[in-house]
């Protein structure tokens, strides 16, 4: 018994200390703050995962390619940067500016995009970046 309690008291439980954010979030609503215009994106299957540092950008229809991007998530902000196009196999690309528009889809206008952080609780998530208002329901 002493033997079982000093393994599980010498290991360390790893967390990533995101959270609530934490997870994998579904675009729900692109609003365009400039013409307080709303896009419905529910029927596009587009997800934001979060673990550790890391933020995967999904498109489950297959119309665009998976990315990944590191993110920091403090002070009210959530400032996303350093952009890859996800590719097991041969290595995951860095992103160039040209390669830009692959973002797009994902609400990210930016190799280096910081929202606001306006709600994030265990199941909605809003964020607010200088022209675009994301909501997300958690999944």
């Amino acid at each position: 018994m002493a033997a079982v309690v000093a393994a599980v008291v010498s290991c360390d439980i790893e967390t990533s200390g995101n959270g609530d954010l934490d997870g994998m979030w579904h675009l729900r609503t692109v609003d365009t703050l400039a013409t307080a215009g709303s896009c419905d994106m529910k029927e596009h299957r587009i997800y934001w995962s979060f673990q550790h540092d890391l933020m995967k950008l999904d498109d489950l229809t297959g119309n665009n390619a998976s990315l990944l991007m590191r993110f920091n998530n403090a002070g009210g902000k959530l400032i996303l940067s350093s952009p890859y196009i996800y590719n097991r196999e041969d290595g995951d690309e860095p992103m160039t500016e040209e390669q830009l528009p692959m973002l797009y889809p994902f609400g990210v206008h930016s190799l280096n995009e910081t929202y606001d952080v306006i709600k994030l609780s265990s199941s909605s998530m809003i964020l607010q970046s200088g022209t675009l208002r994301l909501s997300f329901k958690k999944i």
